[in-house]
């Protein structure tokens, strides 16, 4: 407790402006945007409009490093299947998960080999239907 000049009337001195207590919050918060990925100088002297960049930026880091958990989890699952399988059905995929949404062009060759395939599957039955026909034919005598 202070007291003024004539030593009557007590006063208390707040030794903390609001401008101080702001510069204490950005003293607790800056180790939080240098881990979002802003340097020091970019926090203390450049726009406070990267705030918000950099804060937008980790939350998609974060999303990115969750999609990337899950999917080595969809890994492992399929890892541990194939181990527990006794009836060795369950398969380990042969090349990674595809991310990415396919290309117009990748769309169209997908289609034309599922068509070639189908159609390398029907000559084939047809092909075995032909020859259960003519042996048929032959064992009958017709």
């Amino acid at each position: 407790m202070e007291t003024d000049i004539s030593g009557d009337i007590p006063f208390q001195i707040n030794e903390e402006s609001p401008q101080s207590q702001y510069g204490k919050y950005l003293d607790d918060v800056c180790p939080y945007y240098m881990m979002y990925g802003m340097t020091w100088d970019e926090f203390w002297f450049g726009s406070l409009d990267k705030l918000g960049v950099y804060w937008q930026k980790y939350q998609f880091e974060i999303e990115k490093r969750n999609q990337e958990l899950w999917l080595q989890g969809i890994y492992v699952g399929k890892a541990v299947s194939v181990v527990l399988d006794t009836k060795r059905q369950a398969k380990y995929p042969e090349k990674p998960y595809r991310l990415t949404e396919l290309t117009e062009a990748e769309k169209e060759a997908e289609q034309r080999r599922m068509i070639n395939e189908f159609r390398e599957a029907l000559n084939s039955r047809k092909a075995a239907w032909d020859a259960r026909q003519k042996q048929g034919v032959d064992a009958n005598g017709c």
